[in-house]
């Protein structure tokens, strides 16, 4: 066989099953929601015929002759939309008249963005197996394009449309004469592309944005020149930002409220979210593990970042700060969603599981009016009104008994005990770390991981539960070790307490309270440091910042102080 009998037999091969695709598809995609096949209706002509025959149709034939029916969004496979209706596969087709769309507006688009033209009009007036007007209900119907429309019956209409010559019988199918073209109704992520207010949000959103290749589904073809061939080649958009946020933008079935801050209100939120992720181009720590013999190790890490790397995990983590808890599922609230006055709702819940109260509701539609669209509503706002502390900088909460947020340990052992305290009727309860000394002369210490931190201000808490097997308190000292951006290794330094600090004495210790029953608290929070400035984030990172507790407590203090701390969490309390 030659070179070129090989190319043909294969682009025949190719073309063939391409077709044998589209109909496999048409077949497994279909629900059993369909009118049934009617044999009185069918003719002995396709569809394709009865269209391309019918003078009042030759726009809309005209473009199912020029456009390719397409797997995905720039991959079109061999097969015209007039070749597809003119084979046994069955379709019902809702042909709108010459005159009724702007057929010139679509024919010249063929040129920029056929795909457009197949979505939007060709698709958006197909529906598969056959449809035919013949019952009283009106019904929901599946577009080709995955879109719904209503199908109304009684007054004999398809989208809002009139449908002036109903049931035409086609030998693969039913053929509907309408008198306008059904609307086409973008979804959520189809309207942030095509809006131009928009263009930061989509172009943030569209570099995760990717074709699957779906090995199982495509069809392989032979192996030419020891490479395997693709008679089709099947491919899915995906998204993994969509799959971060538990929300599928593209998703038809589901009805969700996004809140879209627009090109303005985008530039100004990014000016407020980056100042939290200020990365350093060298981070350097050693860290000090010690096994169950208490054998001391220590391992320094290290880690350089280009200046593009430190753009870029920047650039990242301040626009996921912005878009992350943009979208509200309208199924899933604790009150029904009125859409066009969001205040109605006493609280939001965002598709990550953040809960926003009001007035903080109110703030972030900030008055915008819904846009209706193909599965859920837009809000399109000029002023980001999130807060960090609900979002991007919430609460940091280490728990002391959890042992991977234990750096080291020494002279003492750690036991997660359960500490309850009766109040009343009720029973207070909560896990806590016993620091145990492991000799009774000694002051044990505790150092704790501070993952995630941001570069901003914070107000440090300890939260410390009474020893009530000593029945005393404790007293320590804490100090903090964290990257100041001025060298790669970290700064330590001994925090102060505040002025009128009541845990504090004159010298710069501190010191728990008994639990306060009749006011239902058990444990003792205990501020360390207040507007304390972290100048690096260390967010994403394996790289973090560590405080340290130590027992302060002298031979002479032993009847007033107890060596043993009994540590609840650590929390880390962001400031704008």
């Amino acid at each position: 066989m030659t070179d070129k009998s090989m190319k043909t037999t294969i682009l025949q091969l190719i073309f063939k099953g391409a077709l044998l695709f589209i109909m496999a598809f048409t077949i497994i995609s279909c629900s059993d929601e369909h009118f049934d096949i009617n044999e009185d209706v069918l003719g002995q002509q396709t569809l394709w015929k009865q269209i391309s025959s019918n003078p009042e149709l030759s726009d809309f034939a005209n473009l199912l002759d020029m456009v390719y029916v397409s797997k995905s969004e720039g991959n079109p496979t061999p097969v015209k939309y007039s070749e597809l209706l003119d084979h046994d596969q069955h379709f019902t087709i809702w042909a709108p008249k010459n005159g009724s769309f702007d057929h010139s507006f679509y024919e010249n688009l063929l040129e920029t963005n056929p795909y457009i033209v197949e979505k939007e009009l060709i698709q958006n007036h197909m529906t598969r197996y056959n449809r035919i007007l013949n019952s009283s209900d009106s019904v929901l119907l599946n577009l080709y394009n995955s879109k719904t429309t209503v199908f109304d019956c009684p007054n004999a209409m398809i989208g809002g449309n009139k449908i002036s010559t109903p049931n035409i019988g086609c030998s693969n199918g039913v053929l509907h004469i309408i008198d306008g073209a059904i609307e086409y109704m973008p979804n959520i992520y189809e309207y942030i592309g095509r809006n131009p207010k928009l263009d930061s949000l989509k172009t943030f959103l569209k570099r995760y944005e990717k074709l699957d290749f779906d090995e199982y589904s495509s069809t392989q073809g032979p192996t030419v020149n020891g490479n395997i061939t693709w008679v089709d080649s099947v491919t899915h958009l995906y998204n993994d930002y969509f799959h971060m946020m538990s929300a599928d933008l593209t998703c038809e079935d589901s009805v969700f409220a996004m809140v879209m801050p627009d090109n303005n209100a985008w530039e100004n939120a990014l000016k407020k979210t980056s100042a939290y992720f200020k990365y350093m181009n060298n981070y350097t720590q050693t860290m000090t593990t010690v096994d169950e013999e208490g054998n001391e190790s220590s391992t320094t890490l290290s880690k350089k970042f280009t200046e593009a790397e430190v753009d870029s995990i920047t650039n990242l983590y301040s626009k996921n700060a912005i878009c992350e808890n943009l979208v509200f599922n309208a199924k899933y609230q604790a009150k029904p969603f009125n859409i066009n006055n969001p205040a109605d709702c006493d609280s939001l819940e965002s598709t990550v599981r953040n809960v926003f109260e009001q007035p903080l509701v109110v703030d972030i539609f900030n008055n915008a009016k819904p846009e209706t669209l193909s599965n859920g509503y837009a809000y399109v706002v000029d002023s980001f009104e999130y807060r960090p502390s609900d979002t991007w900088a919430q609460d940091i909460k280490i728990e002391a008994e959890q042992g991977y947020n234990v750096e080291n340990s020494n002279r003492c052992t750690l036991a997660p005990t359960m500490v309850t305290e009766t109040a009343g009727d009720s029973l207070l309860k909560t896990t806590i770390v016993r620091v145990v000394q492991s000799s009774p002369s000694v002051n044990p210490e505790v150092t704790f991981k501070l993952a995630n931190t941001l570069s901003c201000k914070y107000d440090i808490y300890v939260l410390m539960a009474y020893n009530t097997n000593a029945n005393m308190p404790t007293k320590f000292k804490v100090s903090i070790s964290y990257f100041d951006g001025k060298r790669s290794s970290q700064t330590s330094t001994t925090l102060k307490p505040t002025e009128g600090n009541i845990h504090a004495d004159k010298s710069n210790t501190f010191t728990n309270f008994p639990p306060n029953i009749e006011e239902n608290v058990l444990v003792d929070s205990i501020l360390v440091a207040q507007d304390f400035s972290l100048p690096t984030c260390c967010y994403g990172l394996d790289f973090y910042p560590t405080l340290k507790i130590a027992v302060q407590v002298s031979s002479k203090e032993i009847s007033t102080y107890t060596r043993e701390m009994w540590i609840d969490k650590i929390v880390l309390v962001a400031k704008e």
